[in-house]
């Protein structure tokens, strides 16, 4: 859709005999650049009419890539549009993957609190640092995100339709932004005065998955033209793009940590209620809390709108308004079966030889089936106002002002419904249909099962009779984040000198919130299984609403134990429960059997009601004024051209952070759920917390001509990246309220930035035309890491029931950490055999950190530098005759992606989280029908790779998720 300059080379020629196309393909943007004026010998007669000529396609696309790769002033790689509207992947963060040093992260989220995977690239690191520690910018200008747990961004909101050209810049351009240790990905889109003229291109695909409960239609449209002799010009495009998938999914909540104690030893505070023989008493040990086979049907659905206006009443102004919309609908229904594990129940409990427990049985479980349907709205807008002008020949000066806002959930809806349902009780003191429950199947590559399901172990029965009705647990995160920024920048250029120095500033505010039935225990109002489990409390559910299931044959690909899981699981709808138990009316002002009476702050009256959740209730604010200077000349070292460029950049930020704070008073037993508590609290009150810093940033960047193939280049800089701004909360809140598992967690709001000083010594050889071979080594020392700091403390005075004791909890907060080294070494090759039409490119990049993870290290402070990843990637091509057909191979190794898991309590600190080693493998090829219109189908995933994590050690997985193969075919036209 609408080209930029940047995004195709035009070329100004005359109708040249015996020139072909596919030839100039290969020429460099220099020599596009000249005009030819075409004699009669040449077959051009008297006529001196031009035709614009615009290379397009892969070839075309990569050598504008190796081009802008080549004259940057720092380390850049860049992706641009292989035509009009046409980016080279539909996902974005696909396309970046290519780059050397970048792999991305498949889609991974927790809507309804169980992290899914849709197969979508939304995430990258660049050079082993994550998405918080990457900024992406829309033009030059940050992106607000309300969903983001930090300042990472989802690439998947972005229509890849309207994307002229994508930079990542790996070394800093003081001019643009200071906050990226990994890379600055700045996403350039068309502007109407680009091009001036009609132009129109667009869209239409439908794309089928093989899991997928349907097909699901794909189409955008841009429209470009200009006015009055080119001065006035506007652009217009809108997207729409529907992703349907189903999951299947094993999940492990959290592998807590403690010691392999019995009441052998220590009858108080023992962790297990017996061992297996062999088991020494005090080995440290990790188990299973909350397990759980699931089927994700997810539906989501994007809507993108881009306007752009631009005036240019002479040659020296240049007035563009800009308003950039997307929105971004996920809906999920999710259902499962789960168990929960108390450590102190667990009987007869092994260990293998890192201390995982690999089998254990649990008597009197109840089963949970849990029917749930999670959702997610995320709208995003940026709008904004450039003005450039150019008095002289020699003097630019910019003024660029926008607001970009995004909220989760703008009408209040729900983030998650969840029906969890049942049969098994032994609140009446005798147990009825549960079951002596326990995992085993506990191994790397392997899916851990139940080894008894079933009412009182009858598996034939599994999924029939005794359904009753047990917590219902319901949230709405509604979060707001708006930045409000402006720039003022002149610019002087004389010859082969520019300089550059200006003044930014950056309001960044974020207000995030959480409602919940947990806060006013609603979602223990009819907890209990029912009378048909022995329970007082607890209703009987319609036996006739349970009676679909979903197969779990060949539930997970390539692992092991797929034949021993459960082999259907229940499926229910959970409005259709949470209809019937609010038609049993108001149980305050009638008696209602089944009814928790003594639940609820305050009374229940039927209604299932959301209230605010005041730990989650956070305002933080983030100013910061950045000046900068930064200069770019040429010159000679011993007869070999030497480009220089430096700068320096001042970042002053001010930090204000607030929040409702609130202390519990008392913990009681749940009457229908003795797993759970229920907290009663004091009195609300605002926290409030401060910080302010200041951090002088230079660059300098060195690119020496070797020859006039070869050049090399040296980068040293000093880059940071500020915490995500939910870390610096004052307040804390109570995210596990379990008999025996209490955990809270909370911010701080004195967090410095991630500090690093970065050395990048690289070459490149372009040895022929659209070719080359580059590498480039990298040292990066980083101080200041955030960490996650988890500690055993006790409610003073506050009773546990079960104990007598004061309440003991985990409490999770961040503090500034050590200082790690991160080093590594990018490999590129592009090539392209001559005029045949094929070629490749392939990347590989090693990092290495000198603080790696170390499993043995038990304290609680165990640090480790998280992202770091082994990658690899091969693109091979053909493109000619009209014709374009591409595969693609991604290789990603195993990698720490972050510190904690969904459920925390280890006495062990926060426990790992390593994403497994993937290969993918994606197909794309397209046919030109004619000039105007082309076909093209894609396929992803044809690998059929899953999604899967793990804790500590290999064994204790965390979540395995098969998400299948994705095509997609289409047709693409412009004009």
């Amino acid at each position: 859709m609408g080209a930029s300059k940047s995004t195709a080379l035009t070329v100004r020629k005359a109708v040249l005999a015996g020139v072909s196309l596919a030839a100039l393909a290969g020429l460099s943007a220099p020599a596009f650049a000249q005009t030819t004026q075409a004699s009669p010998a040449q077959g051009g007669g008297n006529s001196d009419t031009l035709e614009d000529i615009v290379v397009t396609g892969i070839i075309g696309s990569l050598q504008r890539n190796l081009d802008i790769k080549r004259e940057a002033n720092g380390i850049v790689d860049a992706i641009s549009a292989e035509d009009i509207g046409k980016f080279p992947d539909s996902n974005v963060a696909a396309s970046m993957q290519r780059i050397p040093g970048v792999s991305i992260s498949r889609g991974t989220s927790s809507m309804g609190g169980v992290p899914t995977s849709t197969g979508d690239a939304t995430a990258i690191t660049v050079r082993g640092f994550g998405p918080s520690f990457n900024e992406t910018l829309f033009d030059g200008r940050v992106s607000a995100s309300a969903a983001s747990s930090g300042r990472g961004f989802d690439f998947s909101s972005v229509s890849s339709d309207f994307i002229g050209q994508i930079d990542v810049l790996k070394s800093p351009d003081a001019s643009l932004s200071a906050g990226a240790i990994g890379a600055t990905v700045n996403i350039k889109f068309p502007k109407p005065l680009d091009h001036p003229g009609f132009r129109a291109a667009g869209s239409v695909s439908g794309t089928y998955a093989t899991d997928a409960d349907g097909a699901s239609p794909n189409g955008a449209l841009m429209v470009s033209d200009t006015f009055a002799h080119n001065t006035f010009g506007i652009l217009l495009a809108g997207g729409f793009n529907e992703t349907q998938t189903r999951g299947n999914h094993v999940n492990n909540q959290g592998w807590i940590g403690t010691t392999a104690t019995s009441p052998v030893t220590d009858p108080v505070n023992y962790h297990f209620a017996s061992l297996a023989p062999g088991v020494k008493e005090g080995t440290p040990a990790w188990f299973i809390q909350d397990y759980g086979i699931y089927q994700e049907h997810s539906d989501t659905i994007r809507k993108s709108a881009r306007l752009a206006l631009q005036w240019q009443p002479s040659d020296q102004i240049e007035v563009t308004l800009n308003d950039d919309f997307q929105r971004e609908d996920a809906h999920q229904n999710q259902y499962g079966y789960s168990i929960w594990f108390n450590s102190k129940n667990m009987q007869n409990v092994k260990l293998n030889s890192n201390g995982s427990v690999i089998d254990f049985v649990q008597p009197n479980t109840p089963t949970d089936f849990q029917a749930q349907y999670n959702s997610q709205v995320l709208q995003n807008n940026l709008y904004g106002l450039n003005v450039k002008w150019t008095p002289t020949n020699n003097w630019t000066v910019t003024v660029d002002a926008a607001r970009s806002e995004s909220w989760q959930n703008p009408g209040d809806q729900l983030t998650s419904l969840d029906a969890d349902v049942g049969y098994g009780s032994c609140a009446s003191g005798t147990c009825i249909n549960t079951n002596n429950v326990g995992i085993t199947g506990v191994a790397a590559g392997a899916l851990p099962y139940p080894t008894v399901y079933g009412p009182g172990g009858n598996t034939s029965q599994f999924t029939n009779g005794f359904i009753g009705s047990h917590v219902f647990p319901m949230t709405s995160t509604r979060n707001y984040n708006v930045i409000d920024q402006g720039k003022v920048e002149g610019q002087w250029k004389s010859g082969d000198t520019t300089i550059r120095f200006g003044m930014q500033y950056i309001d960044n505010k974020e207000d995030l919130a959480s409602y919940d039935t947990f806060t006013n225990s609603n979602w223990q109002a009819y907890s209990g299984y029912g009378p048909a489990s022995g329970s007082p409390t607890g209703v009987a559910l319609p036996q006739s609403w349970f009676t679909q299931t979903f197969s779990t044959a060949n539930f997970i690909p390539g692992f092991a134990n797929n034949g021993n899981l459960p082999s259907q699981i229940l499926m229910a709808n959970p409005g259709q429960i949470l209809n019937y138990l609010q038609s049993l009316g108001n149980p305050q002002t009638k008696n209602i059997p089944g009814f928790n009476y003594g639940c609820c702050t305050p009374p229940f009256d039927g209604t299932y009601r959301l209230i605010l959740s005041p730990g989650s209730k956070r305002n933080i604010e983030e100013e910061t004024y950045a000046p900068y200077v930064a200069a770019t000349f040429k010159t000679d070292v011993a007869n070999m051209p030497l480009k220089v460029n430096l700068g320096v950049r001042e970042e002053i930020t001010h930090v204000i952070s607030s929040g409702l704070g609130q202390t519990p008073t008392a913990f009681t037993v749940t009457p229908g759920d003795k797993t759970a508590f229920t907290v009663a609290y004091g009195p609300v009150s605002t926290v409030e917390g401060t910080n302010n810093y200041q951090y002088m940033l230079p660059n300098l960047d060195l690119t020496l001509g070797v020859t006039d193939d070869l050049q090399v280049r040296f980068n040293a800089s000093r880059t940071l990246t500020r915490p995500p701004l939910n870390n610096m909360t004052p307040v804390y809140s109570i995210s596990t309220q379990r008999v025996g598992t209490v955990s809270a967690s909370g911010g701080n709001p004195n967090l410095m930035p991630y500090l690093s000083d970065n050395l990048d010594i690289g070459a490149e050889y372009y040895y022929q035309r659209n070719s080359y071979v580059a590498l480039d080594g990298f040292m990066k020392s980083v101080s200041n890491f955030v960490i996650g700091g988890t500690s055993q403390k006790s409610f003073a005075g506050v009773i546990d029931p079960t104990t007598g004791h004061d309440v003991q909890y985990s409490y999770s907060t961040y503090v500034n950490g050590p200082t790690a080294e991160v080093y590594g070494l990018e490999m590129s090759v592009q090539h392209v055999f001559d005029d045949t039409g094929f070629g490749f490119q392939a990347n590989a990049t090693v990092v290495g950190t000198n603080k790696p993870y170390d499993p043995l290290n038990l304290a609680v402070s165990n640090f480790a530098v998280t992202g770091l990843a082994n990658s690899a990637n091969f693109v091979g091509f053909f493109d000619k005759y009209g014709f374009q057909a591409r595969i693609a191979v991604n290789w990603r190794d195993e990698y720490l992606d972050h510190f904690g898991q969904a459920q925390g309590g280890s006495i062990f600190g926060s426990e790992p989280t390593f994403v497994d080693p993937a290969w993918e493998v994606d197909f794309s090829t397209s046919y030109d029908i004619n000039q105007y219109v082309s076909v093209y189908f894609e396929a992803l995933n044809l690998s059929n790779e899953t999604y899967s994590t793990h804790g500590r050690y290999k064994e204790q997985l965390l979540d395995a998720v098969a998400y299948g193969q994705r095509y997609t075919i289409g047709a693409h036209f412009k004009y």
